[in-house]
């Protein structure tokens, strides 16, 4: 088939070679030289057009052809097959001694390479979105180096392009980029800063999409939405977008919150503050109420019997309440609290649980809470933390103790108005 194809094409060319007009002659061959190629563009259009609609039916389009469908890189591909038959028609038609013919071949040729950069870069762009399929992610943090990567090859096309189209050597044309390496350093300073930023931060991992980050620098805190060659964006909590160059990420201090949520516990730290005129030593009578509660029998049955023998082996603890051992309502407090922290299956129990005092301040005696939960989301993190809280405060009148409040100046001017009026004088 392919040799009477060509064996046609002779014949046409022997009968432009008939005609009288040079220029008559020319006109011909481009004119089918375009209109060959022109009719092979618009059959690859059709194939394409008639092979989607063949897999768009039936669902039979999903996973990686679905991925590789919806690209370009089957178009961009298809577009070779035109500039085979632009080459063919034109090294058949044209006689080899025409400049026209070396025109339009060198022409094809550097489209060639244009379109071999574009099908590359496509390529490029079905692995990255294959491999995020398979992982079930909606991105991955290596996008910069596939950026980098099509940035290279574009480049490669361009010098072979200029070197086509110039008649040169390509090793000519990047001897001559590198005499220019300098200035160009120079002048594209930050964009090469941000290149090396984006691949370091691709190639360690050190931030993904969907990452919580914390940048001070850049008042960006929120979610990591994309991670370009030279930029991460961040969409903020509060619905706005940052963009941080990729450099202040490698050259400034941030957070991120990756390890907490891989770790699958998210931290409570939070005080108390204890009203100090609240703290007393316990008598018969809160100690027997506070018996009471599940959650310290047994913490109580084994304190009452440690002070009870240590104050029998000291007289003297009858002579002073100084030489004896007792009971306080803060450390009683204290134990109910690790105990219903241990006791509540929200917090993750593997992990660091603390109820500790802080130094007194003028503000009253910190009781700070320090524990881990077992759920991450944050809108549930934060109604286990409340639930916690709610219950601490609510008991604590039960041990006799209250929170510390400044006064507020409606309530000081309350209380002078509830004092008695003072008497007259006579």
């Amino acid at each position: 088939m392919w040799q009477a194809i060509l064996n046609a094409l002779y014949s046409v060319r022997e009968a432009v070679n008939g005609i009288d007009s040079l220029l008559l002659q020319a006109l011909v061959r481009v004119a089918l030289v375009f209109a060959g190629t022109w009719v092979s563009y618009v059959f690859v259009k059709f194939v394409y057009k008639l092979l989607r609609r063949w897999l768009l039916r039936g669902g039979r389009l999903a996973g990686v052809w679905s991925i590789v469908l919806n690209s370009k890189l089957i178009p961009r591909a298809l577009q070779v097959v035109p500039l085979i038959v632009m080459g063919v028609l034109t090294g058949t038609l044209f006689p080899e001694d025409r400049p026209l013919r070396t025109g339009l071949l060198v022409l094809n040729k550097a489209y060639f390479y244009f379109i071999c950069a574009n099908v590359f870069a496509s390529v490029l762009n079905v692995t990255y979105m294959v491999g995020n399929w398979r992982r079930g992610v909606s991105a991955s943090p290596q996008k910069g180096i596939f950026q980098v990567l099509k940035l290279l090859g574009y480049l490669f096309a361009a010098v072979a392009v200029v070197a086509t189209l110039s008649g040169r050597d390509p090793t000519y044309i990047l001897s001559g980029m590198t005499a220019l390496s300098a200035v160009l350093m120079l002048v594209f300073k930050d964009s090469i800063l941000g290149l090396t930023a984006g691949v370091t931060l691709s190639g360690n991992g050190m931030i993904h999409i969907g990452d919580w980050i914390v940048v001070p620098g850049a008042n960006a805190d929120g979610e990591v939405i994309d991670i370009a060659l030279t930029t991460v964006r961040v969409r903020n909590w509060d619905n706005t977008i940052t963009t941080i160059p990729a450099y202040d990420l490698i050259s400034k201090p941030f957070t991120n919150w990756r390890g907490m949520s891989e770790s699958g516990g998210r931290r409570i730290k939070r005080a108390i503050l204890i009203d100090v005129d609240s703290i007393r030593f316990a008598d018969e009578e809160m100690a027997k109420r506070w018996s009471e509660i599940d959650l310290l029998r047994d913490y109580l049955a084994e304190r009452i019997r440690e002070v009870r023998a240590y104050n029998a082996e000291h007289p003297s603890s009858k002579v002073s309440v100084a030489n004896a051992r007792k009971l306080t309502n803060i450390g009683t407090f204290r134990a109910y609290c690790v105990a219903y922290l241990r006791a509540n299956a929200k917090i993750h129990q593997k992990m660091t649980l603390i109820v500790r005092q802080m130094a007194p301040t003028d503000r009253g005696l910190p009781l700070e809470i320090y524990c881990f939960t077992n759920d991450t989301a944050w809108e549930r993190y934060e109604a286990i933390q409340s639930d916690i809280f709610d219950h601490l405060l609510a008991i604590m009148p039960e041990f006799g103790l209250s929170c510390f409040q400044v006064t507020s100046a409606t309530a000081m001017r309350q209380g002078i108005a509830a004092l008695p009026a003072a008497p007259k004088e006579a």
